[in-house]
C-alpha cells in the first residue's frame, strides 16, 4: 500500500520506482542483494508476471491523477538519479538570502591617516558568507563536473513504447470537506451501507478478474465529479504557501542577526535567548532548506490534482494499461 501523507508524494514514488526498474533492466545498476532466502523463482521475469497477475488499486481522483503523473515520470524521464535535496541547496545558496548587508565605507582621504596605511579595500577584507555554512550545502568543487559514468545516450532514450502494467481497479471516493458539505457528510454518516455496496463490488470485480483495454476517452474521467466537492479555499493553495513563504523570508534577516551577533560575540544574549537560545545560522539554513522542499513539493503536487488540470496520459501507454470491470452476468452460478 502506497500511502501519500502530502500532495505529490505519490506521483514521486511512483515515478522513482519505475526509473529504478529502468536502471535495473538497463545494466546500470547491480541487482540488489538479499542474505533472505526467498521461496520461488525470484528472477525479474518472474517478478513481473505475479504483478500482471496482481492490479493496482486506486481509490479516488487525486490518487488517480498522481499515478498516471508518476507512470508518465518513470517512463518518459531520463534515468539519471537526481538528489532533490542536494540540487535544491546548491540553488539556494547562491540566492543572496544569506550574503550579508555591507554597512556604507565613510569616506575618509589617505592623508588622514596618522599611520600612512591605505584604507582596508573589499578585497582585503575576509568574505563572510560562508563562515556559517554547514558542509553539506557547501557546493563542493566537483559539483559542476560531469558524471565519472554517464549513462549511455541509447540507454537514456525513452522507450517508444512501455510493457503491459497491472491491470487498475477504480476505486470511488469523495472526500467532504468543509461546512458547506455538512449535509453530505451527514448523510454519509447515516448511509454507511452505500460504501460497504460499493466496497463490495470493487472487491467483487478483484476477485473475478475480468478486464479490459484502458479507453482514454472513458476512464480519463473516473472521479471527475468528486472534484466539484473540493474546499473552495484550495482554489488559493499556491497563494497560501506563497504568503507563508514571503512571512518567512520577511523574519529572516532579524533571525539572522540575532545568530551572527550572538556567535562573533558582538553582544551578550538576553535573559529570554539565554532561556530559549535562538537558532543559529545553519540551523536557520536547514529550517529554510526544510521548508523550501516542503513548499516546492506541495505545490508541485498540486499542480497535479487540482481540477483544471487533466489527468496526465501519453501516447506510449495505449495498449499497455488495463481496467477491472464487472464480470458478465450468468443465469446461475454455482
Amino acid at each position: 500500500m502506497v500511502i501519500g501523507k502530502r500532495y505529490g508524494d505519490i506521483a514521486s514514488r511512483v515515478a522513482d520506482e519505475i526509473k529504478s526498474r529502468r536502471r535495473l533492466e538497463a545494466g546500470i545498476d547491480p541487482p540488489k542483494q538479499t542474505i533472505m532466502v526467498k521461496v520461488g523463482d525470484q528472477s525479474p521475469e518472474a517478478k513481473y508476471r505475479r504483478e500482471l497477475e496482481g492490479g493496482i488499486v486506486v481509490v479516488g481522483r487525486p490518487t488517480f491523477k498522481e499515478f498516471m503523473e508518476g507512470l508518465r515520470r518513470g517512463w518518459t524521464d531520463g534515468l539519471e538519479k537526481v538528489d532533490r535535496e542536494d540540487q535544491l541547496a546548491r540553488e539556494l545558496e547562491s540566492d543572496g538570502r544569506f550574503d550579508e548587508i555591507e554597512e556604507a565605507t565613510p569616506i575618509v582621504h589617505t592623508e588622514d591617516l596618522g599611520d600612512g596605511e591605505p584604507l582596508p579595500t573589499k578585497s582585503r577584507l575576509p568574505p563572510s558568507t560562508g563562515l556559517f555554512t554547514p558542509p553539506y550545502l557547501r557546493p563542493s568543487p566537483s559539483s559542476n563536473s560531469p558524471s565519472s559514468s554517464p549513462i549511455p545516450e541509447h540507454l537514456n532514450i525513452p522507450p517508444a513504447s512501455i510493457p503491459q502494467q497491472p491491470p487498475i481497479l477504480f476505486v470511488p471516493f469523495t472526500n467532504y470537506l468543509g461546512f458547506l458539505q455538512l449535509p453530505h457528510m451527514i448523510w454519509d454518516f447515516f448511509n454507511q451501507r452505500q460504501k460497504v455496496l460499493s466496497g463490495a463490488q470493487c472487491a467483487h470485480r478483484l476477485i473475478k478478474s475480468q478486464i479490459r483495454p484502458f479507453e482514454p476517452s472513458t476512464d480519463l474521467d473516473y472521479g471527475l465529479d468528486a472534484e466539484d466537492y473540493y474546499k473552495s479555499s484550495m482554489k488559493k493553495y499556491a497563494e497560501s504557501i506563497e504568503k507563508t513563504r514571503t512571512g518567512f523570508y520577511k523574519g529572516l534577516p532579524d533571525k539572522l542577526k540575532t545568530a551572527r551577533d550572538l556567535a562573533r560575540g558582538n553582544r551578550e544574549p538576553t535573559k529570554d535567548e539565554i532561556s530559549y537560545p535562538p537558532p543559529t545560522e545553519v540551523e536557520l539554513r536547514a529550517e529554510r532548506l526544510k521548508k523550501e522542499l516542503r513548499w516546492r513539493s506541495d505545490v508541485a503536487g498540486w499542480d497535479i490534482i487540482k481540477p483544471e488540470v487533466p489527468v496526465a496520459f501519453d501516447e506510449r501507454f495505449n495498449g499497455a494499461l488495463q481496467v477491472f470491470v464487472d464480470p458478465p452476468e450468468t443465469e446461475t452460478e454455482l
